[in-house]
């Protein structure tokens, strides 16, 4: 059985975020209690099971009890959640937004494990999936499926761009998670692109954190770093919403045109049914 894991030491990350624009910079600490993900605010601490989604479309922001709210935690979420950290102690040190970084899971993953990870003595808990869950709206839909693996599937489909329609598997593990999904970048339109500045987000998007689609493919010739790497991008923007459930259950997750918000009410169920046992 898998032992609980932590960060050997702190990790600080900063940039801007690509939202809002403004300079970010959060603290990832080492926490040796069997606590889980936590978040520091002053004197106020909260496991994420205190969190409630806050209802951002293009990106997932987070709401604490004491009404202090969080942007873009997904793609440090799902670092920690692909790494196998169970516990840490998250702060944010400037901006109520993470930092972008270069608009993948890369620089987290490479910074926590540089950091080092401990194993602890207790037994991991995340427990097995019971039985099946699915949530389904139009033509997006979400299940999860009970597996002796953590796995997922992601079906993306933008017909009429260049982006298309991408099927990535992966089963997750610390190691496959570094290499398959973590570089993996956002990515958007670029007919689009004008529309999200003019609602106030992107304002700190730019082809650095970013990959940009036009017509014929990304803008300026950037190069993929992997096959699939739109769907992998999903993949990790699951694995991060996700955590909002708290310890994610062991299940084959299978998302079709999916998005944070359709992951988001996966996580919630999934708490709520955590919270039954």
């Amino acid at each position: 059985m898998r032992r609980r894991r932590t960060i050997a030491s702190p990790v600080a990350f900063e940039g801007v975020g690509v939202h809002s624009g403004q300079k970010s910079s959060v603290m990832v600490m080492p926490l040796f209690s069997g606590s889980g993900i936590c978040f520091r605010f002053g004197p106020d601490v909260f496991p994420i099971t205190d969190a409630r989604p806050g209802g951002a479309a293009r990106s997932t922001s987070i709401v604490f009890p004491g009404g202090q709210t969080l942007g873009t935690v997904e793609h440090l979420l799902g670092a920690l959640s692909g790494l196998c950290v169970d516990d840490a102690l998250i702060e944010a040190r400037a901006g109520d937004e993470f930092p972008i970084l270069d608009g993948s899971a890369l620089p987290y993953a490479s910074a926590l494990l540089g950091a080092g990870i401990v194993e602890k003595d207790e037994a991991a808990d995340r427990a097995a999936l019971a039985s099946p869950l699915f949530i389904g709206q139009g033509q997006s839909s979400i299940a999860a499926a009970p597996s002796d693996a953590l796995r997922v599937t992601y079906v993306i489909d933008y017909p009429g761009t260049a982006i298309g329609t991408v099927l990535k598997d992966v089963a997750i593990t610390p190691e496959s998670f570094a290499s398959d999904v973590a570089p993996a970048r956002t990515f958007a339109l670029l007919s689009e692109v004008e529309s999200l500045k003019v609602s106030g987000l992107a304002r700190g998007g730019d082809l650095a954190n970013a990959l940009v689609f036009g017509e014929d493919g990304p803008v300026g010739g950037a190069p993929f770093r992997m096959d699939g790497e739109c769907a992998a991008h999903k993949i990790l923007d699951l694995l991060g919403d996700l955590a909002l459930a708290g310890s994610l259950p062991v299940a084959h997750y299978i998302c079709i045109r999916g998005g944070h918000w359709l992951h988001q009410k996966l996580a919630v169920r999934m708490r709520a049914l955590s919270r039954k046992k």
